[in-house]
């Protein structure tokens, strides 16, 4: 009975394989020709979108792009003036960008110099109006030590100011003095 079942799947896998044709000659050159023809389509799409090709210095690639493919080849050499064109206005916005950022630096700089000044003169001032202070509580002490006649005497003033802060004029108020 093993001997049977063994006969038996001997004979299926025999007719099975009688069965199976072998692939003619005329299929494995028809797939030849396929593929290479499909290999050739793939190299013409890769150099028909690769722009060195159309931007070659081979005089006789050359010659033939522009006989039979005038329009790719001219489109493409548009592409490159118009990237130069591009490069040219990007070059002359970086110019005026760095222009600018000096013109920018430049001015912080004077913002910088006019505040110290302004620092300067606020210093300026206020030991100005620490002196004017300090002169006209001295002149309100001698005016209670002294009479007006002897403190004439005393105070000998050259100048308008000096009077006015003498007589405790409103003139001489420090918040109507302007500094030059």
């Amino acid at each position: 009975m093993a001997e049977e079942k063994i006969e038996t799947s001997l004979k299926k896998e025999t007719s099975l394989k009688k069965e199976k044709k072998p692939k003619s000659r005329a299929f494995y050159y028809i797939d030849g020709i396929l593929i290479r023809l499909l290999l050739i389509v793939v190299l013409i799409a890769l150099l028909w979108n690769w722009d060195g090709f159309w931007k070659t210095d081979i005089k006789i690639l050359k010659q033939a792009q522009e006989t039979y493919f005038p329009i790719k080849y001219e489109a493409e050499h548009l592409k490159t003036t118009v990237i130069n064109e591009n490069l040219k206005m990007i070059q002359q916005m970086k110019n005026r960008a760095l222009k600018y950022q000096q013109e920018t630096e430049e001015a912080l700089k004077a913002v910088e110099a006019a505040k110290e000044e302004v620092i300067a003169v606020n210093n300026k001032a206020a030991a100005l109006l620490r002196y004017y202070d300090t002169s006209r509580r001295i002149i309100e002490k001698l005016k209670r030590k002294f009479s007006p006649d002897e403190l004439d005497v005393a105070l000998k003033c050259n100048s308008v100011e000096c009077e006015e802060i003498v007589k405790s004029s409103s003139k001489a108020a420090p918040e109507t003095y302007s500094f030059k």
